[in-house]
């Protein structure tokens, strides 16, 4: 029996997920959260094979629950839940500490393939975009960012102090600023309060 926890703001996305993991017969939930903050109690209450998350949450988002997760139980598989389709968004959640990820709207069969993978101490993440719709265009917001500027931009957007960020893209924290910087410069915003405002204005902020 697979022990899982399972946090969703929605709680009516929570449940169905819950309903349809549970029917499978060897899945668990050992406890259901709305918010990031609960979710952390949860894990530091009893520990569990797999937590299935939502990155977009209240009073504590996915990025900062997943750091307070690992860093307390560093050995806790995390799957990620998001709409998002970026690669560079993706990576940002993999160097994090994730195991796995899934788009909120996969078949329960894909859902079930990432839980069991993740389990058995394997990483399920997207190998590429879903349509072309998702690759760069002069268009999109961050199509003039380098791939670094933009999982920087991610992580950034997330809470991430400059510390942090070099140490999750395993670089010097001079080096990280100066992609912050450019970011900033290209995105012409001043700091990280502008930047964000930038993310909701384009729809940028986890989902």
């Amino acid at each position: 029996m697979i022990r899982l926890i399972l946090a969703d703001d929605h709680t009516m996305v929570r449940q169905a997920i819950a309903a349809t993991l549970t029917s499978q017969g060897d899945v668990e939930i050992v406890a259901q959260c709305g918010d990031g903050i609960e979710l952390v109690e949860a894990v530091m209450r009893q520990p569990v094979d797999v937590v299935l998350m939502d990155i977009s949450m209240p009073k504590m988002n996915g990025f900062a629950a997943l750091e307070k997760i690992l860093h307390h139980r560093p050995n806790t598989r995390i799957i990620a839940l998001s709409m998002h389709d970026e690669p560079e968004y993706i990576e940002a959640i993999r160097v994090a500490g994730a195991y796995g990820y899934v788009f909120k709207d996969a078949a329960t069969d894909q859902l079930l393939q990432a839980i069991e993978q993740v389990v058995q101490g394997k990483m399920h993440f997207p190998d590429a975009p879903r349509d072309s719709e998702s690759h760069a265009t002069p268009t999109q917001p961050l199509a003039n960012l380098t791939r670094r500027e933009k999982e920087v931009f991610h992580l950034v957007v997330a809470g991430r102090s400059n510390k942090e960020v070099a140490q999750l893209l395993a670089m010097s924290a001079k080096t990280a600023e100066n992609h912050r910087s450019r970011l900033f410069k290209k995105l012409h915003v001043k700091n990280a309060v502008e930047l964000i405002h930038f993310a909701a204005k384009h729809g940028l902020l986890e989902a």
